[in-house]
Formats: structure tokens, C-alpha cells, sequence
């Protein structure tokens, strides 16, 4: 029997967690493979929720925990902490590849640590656009420093090949985030309420909002047109805290003195993604510019309102509906999302019957992740 594949799988918060969770299990259960699992950043940090917790009751192993967070966080030092971090476990343990996702700073040094390494990567997510942040560029980047890519859309694995990067290391997975639509073990209605301290009446609505980092104005703008409409439309609102981008932490004292006095409205820094899942089967809109609007939350049959241009570039589908920073347009939009059903009109690629998870793990098997290391630009 030839020697399982050791794959190292790194989560830096929440945003990433849901997206590796399936296939994380998966990997542990399989035979072939050896998983590390790597956990840091906004995992091990009391100001984004300690989320490691909830990774430590799914008896998965933690392999190495990695503290690169600075409190309060601070982008190029942390990333310059998770370089040295990675790059130090990466010797350490020694593994085939390293599995990570899209389009953080500190993912990107993970990748520039493998790099140096000579560590071959396996990316998620790449060939995706948010051009309203700063991590549309570092996704492009992590893109060229990977070898095998794993993409949610047959139109981004042909960004990925207009990158230069070769055909048969592009494979079309889906999005595996989704995987955790077949869950078992969601909370109940009254588990929610019990951890959220508040009725879940409907209309219940779930609001992310993130700095968009690449816009001329002022975080808060897109935030105070966001409660404007709340205050104007009466709904269960059960909001989410930003992660730690630059901009984040005003974001994140807005909404705590906001939200005082406001019996409609519960704030959390995270729920957790069974939590996440259980609230998106009863939430009747999504409101924000978050990244789960694009996918998650339209394949949960949620309306969504997103406000802003962070998620430009990035594909939508039909129940999805933008609108800018206008208090006024959040609100008619809002008003519409909680009252109609905006019906799924597009294209469904439903592949086949197997979990995404599924699929990756057997891309990963059938990848000769050694041969991948010495890359040659593809031409088109």
C-alpha cells in the first residue's frame, strides 16, 4: 500500500471554515490521506469569537495552532507573523501540499511560505472577482502560486487558464462551501433562539456587512445606509460581525452602539456554521455585501440584498439583487426581498450526486503533485 498523502489544510477564521469543513471531514475519514489541519488567525482570538472551539467539537485533530493574530489585528504585521508561522510548521511537518482557500493576507503568505518552501498548493476559489476589495488582487496572486486549482465555476476555471496556469491542474469542482446543505446535526428554531437570546419572528433577516477596502468612502457610509433601512423595515435582524479587514473595527463599534435599545436586533461575533445554516432555513432575506450572499445564502432559497460594489465581478444569480449605498433603494429593496420570492431562474450545476468534497478529494488523488511544481506558463 503506497503512503497516504499528507495535506495540510490551513483556517485562518469563520470565512474559510465553512467552505473546508466538509472536505476536512472527509479527508480524516479517507485512508489515502495523512490531514493536517492547521488552525489560526481569527480562530484563536477572543475579539472574533474564539471559533476554535467549534472546530475542536467536530473531533477532527488540530495539528498546529497558529496565533499570527496581533489584538487589536494589524494586516501586514500579521501577515508577516503567519509567513514565518507557516513557513516554520511547513518544515515541521513536512507535508505533500497545502490546501487553502482564496484571498486573504494572511493566506497569501501561507502561500508565499510554500512557495519558498517548495510546497506544492492546492487553491480554492480562484478565478473569482470582488473587485470592491482588496482581495480580489491577493486571490489573483495566491492563483499563480498554486498548482492544483479546485474552482467553484466553469467560467473561473477559464480565468484561471487565461492566467497562464495549465489545463489539466484546473478542475471544476463546485462550491464546497455548499456541502453543508446535507447536514444532519442543524439546530433547531428554538436552539437559535436560546443562543441568540432573541425570538426568531418572521420576517428574519441576516446582516454581514465587510469594509468594502478598495472604495473611496468611508467604511461606515455603506453601514449607516444599511441600518437606515433597517430602522424603516420591521424584520428580525440577526447580525454578524466584520472580520479583521482593514475598516472593521469601526464597522464593528457602529453596530454595538447601534444596536442599543433595539429589541429587534441581536449582534454576534459569530454563529458557527451549523448555526449559520439552521438560521439561513429560516431567514426569509440576506442583507449586506457578504461574500456568503453570493452562494451560500441563494442556495439556501434566501433572497439577498447586496448593497455596494465589494462583490463586483463576481457572479450572481436571480435571486440576488444589487443596489448602491442609497438608505432609500436599501429599503425598497429590502421591503421587496422579505415580501417575494425571487425564484431561481438561472442555470443549476448540480454535477453529480456526489458532495463537493467528494469530488476534490479525488482530484487530489489523481494529481501527480510533484510533477506540478515545476510550472510552465499555458498559452491560450
Amino acid at each position: 500500500m503506497t503512503n497516504p498523502i499528507r495535506v495540510a489544510v490551513l483556517t485562518t477564521g469563520r470565512q474559510d471554515y465553512g467552505i473546508l469543513r466538509s472536505t476536512v471531514h472527509a479527508m480524516h475519514k479517507d485512508p489515502r490521506f495523512d490531514l493536517r489541519l492547521w488552525v489560526g488567525g481569527m480562530h484563536l482570538s477572543q475579539r472574533f469569537g474564539n471559533t476554535i472551539e467549534l472546530i475542536e467539537v467536530e473531533n477532527v485533530p488540530i495539528s498546529q495552532q497558529l496565533d499570527f493574530l496581533g489584538e487589536p489585528p494589524e494586516p501586514i504585521g500579521d501577515a508577516s507573523k503567519a509567513l514565518k508561522m507557516v513557513g516554520d510548521v511547513l518544515e515541521l511537518e513536512s507535508p505533500d501540499a497545502l490546501l487553502l482557500v482564496g484571498d486573504r493576507s494572511e493566506t497569501l503568505a501561507a502561500g508565499l511560505a510554500a512557495t519558498i518552501a517548495t510546497v506544492p498548493i492546492i487553491h480554492l476559489h480562484g478565478g473569482e472577482e470582488t473587485e470592491g476589495a482588496i482581495d480580489n488582487v491577493m486571490r489573483h496572486a495566491l492563483t499563480k502560486l498554486s498548482h492544483l486549482h479546485l474552482v467553484s465555476h466553469h467560467t473561473y476555471g477559464k480565468r484561471v487558464a487565461q492566467m497562464g496556469e495549465a489545463l489539466q491542474n484546473i478542475v471544476e469542482v463546485g462550491a464546497p462551501g455548499l456541502d453543508n446543505r446535507f447536514r444532519e446535526d442543524l439546530p433547531s428554531v428554538d436552539d437559535l433562539e436560546d443562543f441568540l437570546g432573541l425570538a426568531l419572528l418572521d420576517p428574519v433577516v441576516l446582516v454581514t456587512m465587510h469594509p468594502t477596502t478598495l472604495s473611496e468612502q468611508d467604511p461606515l457610509s455603506e453601514v449607516i445606509a444599511v441600518s437606515d433601512a433597517m430602522d424603516q423595515v420591521e424584520a428580525t435582524y440577526v447580525v454578524t460581525l466584520p472580520n479583521s479587514d482593514a475598516g472593521g473595527s469601526d464597522i464593528r463599534g457602529y453596530w454595538l452602539d447601534w444596536s442599543q435599545g433595539r429589541k429587534n436586533i441581536v449582534i454576534k461575533e459569530a454563529l458557527g456554521e451549523a448555526r449559520f445554516w439552521s438560521l439561513l432555513n429560516c431567514a426569509k432575506a440576506m442583507l449586506g455585501n457578504s461574500s456568503s450572499g453570493m452562494l451560500e445564502a441563494p442556495s439556501a432559497g434566501v433572497n439577498v440584498v447586496n448593497v455596494g460594489d465589494r462583490q463586483l465581478g463576481r457572479m450572481r444569480n436571480s435571486r440576488i439583487r444589487d443596489v448602491p449605498a442609497n438608505a432609500a433603494e436599501v429599503t425598497t429593496c429590502l421591503r421587496e426581498a422579505i415580501k417575494q420570492d425571487w425564484v431561481l431562474t438561472d442555470e443549476v450545476r448540480d454535477f453529480d450526486s456526489r458532495l463537493v468534497s467528494q469530488r476534490i478529494i479525488e482530484a487530489i488523488v489523481k494529481w501527480d503533485n510533484r510533477a506540478s511544481l515545476r510550472k510552465s506558463f499555458h498559452s491560450l
